[in-house]
């Protein structure tokens, strides 16, 4: 069983089954370094950004009045992991999952590209997220005022990946790689440094 949300995942699958059929968390936690899977994940986590503003040019062609994002400040996200398999030769399996951010007015909860990752990891018993890689416009960091050579998941998203229930599929050495959109400026480096640049504690 291959687990993704569907056919935007591909490429990201295609690259991690070439670099480790067999996965093992090490294989994880190193995915997103490599030079293949990291193009793959930065071109799946564009093109989930790229599917918000369609729909959102969509839903304004049409008269439509409610945008899934009222800022129009997009962002994309691909989270790659590893789920059980119930093979004892093959323990594990590769899992991927795309999003992208919505807010829909001021009001509005908010639902980070990241956020939506995290929760997809929990609900198919993610045992360990390798890395993160997204795609967004910079800005100054809303809580520490930093603003970086990337995008950085949000305070609200670092809250969540330092939160109780989402702290066991992370790792000291698990990887996120920002970057900006149609560019090729990119920023690696593990969660734990990201969190230290914000003045935050892992």
């Amino acid at each position: 069983m291959i687990v993704a949300q569907g056919l935007v995942e591909a490429p990201v699958l295609d690259a991690l089954f070439k670099l480790a059929p067999k996965p093992r968390p090490e294989d994880a936690l190193r995915a997103l370094g490599e030079r293949a899977v990291q193009d793959a994940a930065i071109g799946v986590a564009q093109r989930m950004r790229e599917l918000a503003k369609e729909e959102d040019e969509a839903r304004l062609t049409t008269g439509r009045n409610s945008l899934i994002n009222y800022r129009r400040f997009y962002v994309g996200g691909v989270g790659v992991g590893l789920v059980l398999s119930g093979n004892a030769k093959s323990p594990y399996e590769w899992w991927v999952f795309a999003a992208s951010n919505t807010k829909p007015s001021k009001k509005a909860t908010k639902f980070c590209a990241e956020m939506r990752i995290l929760r997809a990891a929990k609900d198919m018993h993610c045992t360990c997220i390798g890395g993160l890689a997204v795609v967004g416009e910079n800005q100054p960091d809303g809580r520490s005022g930093k603003l970086r050579k990337t995008l950085d998941p949000c305070a609200e998203c670092r809250d969540m990946l330092r939160s109780e229930c989402n702290r066991h599929m992370l790792r000291q050495r698990t990887l996120i790689v920002t970057a900006k959109p149609h560019s090729q400026v990119r920023y690696v480096e593990t969660i734990p440094r990201m969190m230290t640049a914000h003045g935050e504690k892992w």
